[in-house]
């Protein structure tokens, strides 16, 4: 076993922290490991690890493609090698032999987003028993344009989708969580958008913006971003859901907002508010995230912003900024 069984254990362990209902079952997993089976090894059929990737890039779609051996558009993963340290310099292996992709960070913190239990049929022709797998799956970023260079012996093809279109619910449902997206089990008419309330001066050189908490399962963690949030049941609509964001994220109340555009991501719709405020951000009671400031228009480039929310932030900024006459130049020659 070339990786550590400690370094396993706590792998899980940590797993379990945040998904204590899936003890019963990895506890078959943590047994083996106790009783000092390598479940590293493939030959393992008693159950043993493999591990795959959710690659996320810069326009929040995940990276699915397609397995030649299964026929199916999945994530990319598999066996781990004698030559790995760790589980996630696996995942990234495994995710640069099959795409060509290299350069990745992660997503949150280094905890997976989910261990699947999976029971694969045998395979006579390999000398295969049927046997378990225990998914290890990780969620990372891939930043910038990348150029897919795809493993032909083993996939056909790859393409970047929109994160609703995994195939495992419960994988789609904690990365659409992630991404700020509704949950899966969630009907739509509870939680059928989010509001982003773009705050500025009157002057409208700077925005009110709060540093998200860089954790697992918040929308790009560790940026700033305007105060938002998603739709209530008792929310009478829109306008209500923005005005009861500021309340509860930073305890700002009583200013008008102008709703100024709609727009959607993987199908799901943000209602862009606007408005104005002069006061002093360390006056304010701030109830999520880890700083509140005004962050200049001019220094958007200087903090980490995530892209959908500079668009966002930036189209309300150009809506708002009055714009000069044309210049008289008389008549034209």
């Amino acid at each position: 076993m070339t990786i550590p069984a400690p370094h396993l254990q706590d792998l899980v362990t940590a797993y379990l922290r945040r998904h204590p209902d899936e003890q019963p079952l990895l506890q078959p997993l943590l047994d083996r490991i106790a009783a000092g089976h390598d479940v590293t090894d493939r030959s393992q059929f008693d159950g043993h690890i493999t591990t795959s990737g959710v690659v996320i890039n810069d326009a929040d779609d995940v990276l699915l493609i397609h397995h030649l051996a299964s026929g199916r558009w999945l994530q990319p993963g598999g066996h781990l090698e004698d030559t790995d340290a760790t589980l996630g310099e696996a995942v990234r292996r495994e995710i640069a032999e099959e795409t060509g992709i290299a350069a990745l960070e992660p997503y949150g913190d280094d905890t997976p987003v989910h261990i699947d239990v999976q029971t694969i049929e045998a395979r006579p022709d390999k000398n295969e028993p049927a046997h378990v797998h225990y998914d290890v799956r990780y969620l990372l970023r891939s930043r910038g344009e990348v150029a897919l260079e795809l493993q032909a012996e083993e996939v056909s093809a790859g393409q970047w989708r929109p994160a609703s279109e995994l195939g495992d619910p419960v994988l789609r449902a904690r990365v659409l969580a992630a991404l700020g997206r509704p949950r899966e089990d969630r009907p739509l008419d509870e939680d059928p958008y989010c509001t982003v309330v773009v705050v500025t001066d009157t002057a409208a050189n700077k925005v009110l913006m709060h540093l998200r908490d860089d954790l697992p399962g918040v929308w790009a963690p560790g940026t700033w971003a305007p105060m938002s949030g998603g739709a209530e049941p008792g929310d009478a609509g829109p306008h209500a859901t923005a005005h009861r964001e500021l309340r509860e994220e930073i305890g700002l109340d009583d200013i008008a907002l102008t709703h100024l555009f709609s727009t959607h991501t993987d199908g799901y719709p943000r209602q862009v508010f606007h408005g104005i405020w002069d006061g002093d951000p360390t006056t304010l009671p701030l109830h999520e995230g880890q700083a509140l400031a005004f962050i200049s228009r001019d220094d958007f480039h200087q903090v980490p912003i995530h892209p959908t929310t500079r668009e966002d932030t930036e189209r309300v900024l150009e809506l708002i900024t009055p714009r000069q006459p044309p210049t008289d130049t008389g008549p034209w020659r």
